[in-house]
């Protein structure tokens, strides 16, 4: 495989003709095969989706999981930034503001995401399924580019073996994870890179693609690295040449790797920094041996892993999509899979070759068991869900060994398919206790008749035109099977109201566009349930809700504390329709109602309606950036949601901001419960609103219910966080006319509407059989007067906007006394700063944040400005790097060419091996 093609030097393409052919004729005669390496994937993809009527083939779109939440939406932001020319430094789209410089690391960074650009909006979603297809098809092809220039062979085998890459099982498992497809398909050819690095001493393809790679996705580039660096080990082992050699060749490997890195610390030095400030980097290292996959955490365990992961090889299984127990994508065809044993069986190929290609495979899939590696792997963390993602690495290096079997097909004696038949039949018998048996029996059938074929070579029955189109054949079948499968497993979903509301929200956003379209300040927008976890990308408006694995920590456990949404490992926060409070404090000035109901009367006001779609107008707005008291400064978070209550979060913020030293809820205390009878299902209280359960009898199917009395008329709100139920009924006076059901799987403030004095208030769940836990569940009630005194204080000082940018804002403010400038815009440490009458003032973020500072009486002009911490020393070592790239260029092809030098690009020549008739022989044989 990669190594064999490394340690021989293989025969050279015809020498070319005194007079080269040149123009398009020629172009395509040369690269008749890499073109059809991509057209034949590319064709196979889109007929897979097109079966399962993805538009435009139907009403059915590509958009699940992450691709539903988070992908697309953050695309349709992205393209309305590059149509715009906004900054990409910062978005206000999202989360309230975000850095946007480390979401588009992760999510949009892709080089065919930037074609967007040229897209009709109406069209993204067609255009993203056909760049998946495209994407497919670039890994057929840069598979194909990387096998004729490593193995010096240009005939249709390099489509055969190109297609298996495309469609192997990670591909088809994983390709609505659209942010990975890019470096994925890429990987090919900086492996070529790394290739020509060691043996020609060539440069620029592995410091080109590397820095691409790591620019497309810096999360996938790493594992891009890891295998550049096993690559080198590899060869280094296999062919051995002296530690003078050794330490050349590490030189000059880790100099161009470093250049491919350093080209792209602009981007990845800011990303590194934001990733400081997300939940994911607070994994740790297992301090004993663990392994994933298997039951025991021993030998047998571990044993008893690898088997299940080798039966992952069979072709026809379902792909995992994104199970967190779930076996690694590994399969990558019937064909690669027999021939990638019969390059074990080849005698032609030296044992060394075999023992070191073998062990690269078994310490990839060992990497996929033992936790210590698996935590190495994925940048020093455990992933959430979608386990083992470097595992195409595993498919690619079975691929390009039964490439390298195939080109030794001539030499290859019935034997050595026999025992690969064996061997064959071991891997298929082991997957009997794991796989589907269509999966099984398919591959069996397919392995056999692969065998046969080959057989019926080595004997010389058949020709080797007619053995390459059953493979051919063979590839095709099960591609497009592969395809069908693997789109079929992930599923789709339908166009229809996504997103929802269609036309009709699109008409409420334009008109509120409209309102505010002479606005200068940053306001705010929301929906009040949301659809996706990024409503405000899809949508276009500046919201508060945001799902993002690059998500500021800090962020989520403030929405948590002040009775938001929040999920600190699920990188998330999200805003619902809530409190008064909630939304002055996060200048909120307009919510979205899908639904056309909300509960909030009180100082929502309905504004503009289209189909059902209703705009709220929030008479309680405060722009941003005001005046409050320097006491919110000793307002605290707590990062356990289990141990405070929001309601009285939001009491402390409210005086502490205000000075209004009264609690603006009033706490409900319940006076009757309704819970199942105590003898099956005990509920005990342990302080307010908090209380454990549990069923005598596992059989008993309980249900918990809360009764409160509304001590005067006004607003209600709850908060419940119960184990075993997400969604809690809330119900006034046991009318289910007036009974409205809560989504509390994320518990946040909620509110209830409105009640009358006297008034039962309910809060009932139904809980699963036999269900054991514990219940949070606090009911309060809005004090109108506190609020409004409250509301009068804060509002008085306010910021007048004369700037806004996407990455700054500059006003005035005229603070009548002493205080805290208050912004809700998210805090990050390095990448804030703040100016006051020109001269830059520390920031002292509110409960570690939101970005605030102490400003004294009087009239100010107020600046904030971000740049992302590490772009600007990130570009001074981008800088360095191409210089340096481009001076050794330079010094390469043009100065030592002038001087007669060796040939373009070999940095240190490698002297021509000598041919010997044995040498000829080998070649050949290569």
């Amino acid at each position: 495989m990669l190594m064999t093609a490394l340690q021989t030097k293989a025969k050279k393409l015809p020498e070319k003709p005194a007079v080269e052919q040149k123009g398009f004729k020629a172009f395509l005669k040369k690269n008749i095969y890499i073109i059809i390496a991509f057209f034949l994937p590319f064709v196979l993809m889109t007929i897979g989706f097109a079966i399962m009527e993805v538009s435009p083939f139907g009403d059915k779109q590509i958009l699940v999981t992450d691709l539903w939440h988070q992908y697309y939406p953050f695309l349709v932001d992205f393209q309305d930034k590059l149509k715009h020319g906004e900054s990409l430094f910062w978005s206000w789209t999202q989360g309230g503001g975000v850095n946007y410089f480390s979401l588009m690391s992760y999510y949009l960074a892709g080089p065919m995401n930037f074609l967007c650009v040229f897209i009709p909006s109406q069209w993204l979603r067609e255009f993203l399924m056909f760049s998946v297809c495209a994407k497919v098809a670039f890994a057929g092809c840069f598979t194909a580019i990387f096998l004729r220039s490593v193995f010096k062979k240009n005939d249709f085998s390099l489509v055969v073996f190109g297609t298996t890459f495309s469609f192997c099982a990670f591909f088809m498992g994983y390709y609505w994870n659209t942010i990975w497809l890019d470096t994925v398909c890429i990987t090919p050819l900086v492996a070529l890179g790394i290739v020509k690095l060691l043996t020609e001493g060539k440069f620029r393809l592995l410091t080109i693609t590397l820095a691409v790679s790591l620019l497309s996705n810096y999360y996938i580039g790493l594992f891009t690295c890891i295998f550049v660096l096993l690559i080198f080990i590899a060869y280094s082992i296999v062919k051995w040449d002296g530690f003078k050699s050794f330490f050349t060749k590490l030189a000059k490997t880790a100099l161009f790797s470093l250049l491919a890195i350093g080209m792209t610390a602009f981007f990845l030095l800011p990303a590194f920094f934001a990733l400081q400030n997300t939940h994911a980097t607070s994994s740790t290292f297992p301090s004993t041996y663990a392994i994933n996959i298997g039951s025991t955490n021993d030998l047998l365990g571990t044993l008893e892993a690898m088997k299940k992961i080798f039966s992952n090889l069979l072709t026809f299984i379902t792909p995992a999509t994104k199970e967190a127990d779930a076996l690694p994508n590994i399969a990558c065809g019937t064909v690669s899979l027999v021939l990638g044993i019969v390059f074990l069986t080849s005698k032609k190929i030296t044992l060394k070759e075999k023992i070191v290609d073998g062990c690269l495979v078994l310490f990839m899939m060992l990497s996929c068991v033992i936790r210590q590696l698996d935590y190495i792997w994925h940048g020093f963390h455990f992933t959430n869900m979608i386990p083992y993602r470097f595992s195409y690495l595993i498919s690619f290096v079975i691929v390009v060994m039964a490439y390298r079997a195939f080109m030794l097909i001539d030499f290859t004696t019935c034997w050595d398919v026999i025992l690969a038949a064996l061997f064959s039949a071991v891997i298929i018998l082991i997957a009997i206790d794991t796989q589907e048996t269509y999966a099984i029996v398919g591959t069996a059938v397919i392995a056999a008749l692969v065998c046969i074929v080959l057989f019926l070579y080595t004997k010389r029955i058949i020709p080797k035109q007619v053995l390459l189109i059953i493979l051919a054949v063979i590839v095709v079948g099960e591609s497009g099977a592969t395809a069908y499968i693997g789109v079929k497993t992930t599923t789709v979903t339908g166009t229809f109201d996504y997103p929802r509301g269609e036309e009709n929200t699109a008409s409420v956003i334009e008109y509120m566009d409209n309102l505010e379209k002479d606005t200068k300040e940053m306001w705010r927008a929301e929906m009040t349930s949301t659809q996706t976890l990024n409503d405000g990308s899809l949508n276009g408006y500046n919201g508060l809700s945001m799902f993002n694995s690059m998500a500021n920590e800090d962020m989520t456990v403030f929405f948590e504390n002040f009775g938001m949404m929040g999920w600190q490992s699920g990188n998330r926060y999200t805003y619902a329709e809530s409190s008064p409070v909630t939304n002055t404090f996060m200048n909120l000035k307009y919510l979205i109602s899908r639904e056309g109901t909300y509960k909030n009367s009180y100082d929502l006001t309905n504004t503009y309606q289209s189909g059902g779609i209703t705009l709220l107008k929030n008479e309680h707005y405060i722009p941003m950036g005001f005046m409050v008291n320097s006491d919110l400064l000793k307002w605290q978070v707590n990062k356990n949601e289990d141990q405070f209550n929001p309601f009285d979060q939001q009491n402390e913020f409210f005086k502490l901001a205000t000075g209004v030293n009264e609690n603006v809820y009033t706490q409900l205390e319940v006076v009757s419960q309704g819970h199942t009878d105590y003898s099956q299902f005990p509920v005990n209280k342990l302080s307010y609103g908090n209380y454990s359960y549990n069923c005598t009898d596992t059989t008993t199917t309980p249900h918990l219910k809360w009764n409160y009395t509304a001590p005067y008329s006004g607003y209600v709100y709850v908060y419940a966080d119960i184990d075993g139920k997400d969604d809690v009924s809330f119900m006034i006076n046991d009318d289910s006319t007036n009974t409205q059901t809560l989504g509390m799987g994320r518990p946040y403030i909620a509110c209830g509407g409105y009640v009358n004095e006297g008034d039962k208030i309910s809060v009932y769940a139904e809980l699963p059989q036999g269900q054991a836990g514990s219940a949070h569940v606090y009911v309060n009630m809005l004090d109108q007067n506190v609020y409004e005194q409250g509301y009068a204080q804060i509002s008085k000082d306010v910021m007048t906007t004369t700037e806004l940018t996407g990455s700054s804002m500059k006003g005035t403010i005229n603070a009548s006394e002493d205080g805290l400038f208050y912004t809700s815009v998210p805090y990050e440490e390095g990448g804030w700063t703040a100016y006051v009458d020109g001269r830059e003032v520390e920031i002292t973020p509110v409960g570690n944040a939101l970005i605030a500072f102490n400003l004294n009486k009087g009239e100010h002009s107020i600046e904030l400005v971000y740049y992302p911490k590490g772009f600007k020393p990130g570009a001074v070592a981008t800088a360095v790097c191409l210089a340096g790239f481009v001076a050794i260029c330079v010094y390469v092809y043009i100065i030592k060419k002038k001087k007669g030098g060796t040939a373009a690009e070999e940095i240190t020549p490698t002297p021509p091996p000598v041919k010997t008739k044995k040498a000829k022989t080998q070649n050949i044989n290569t």
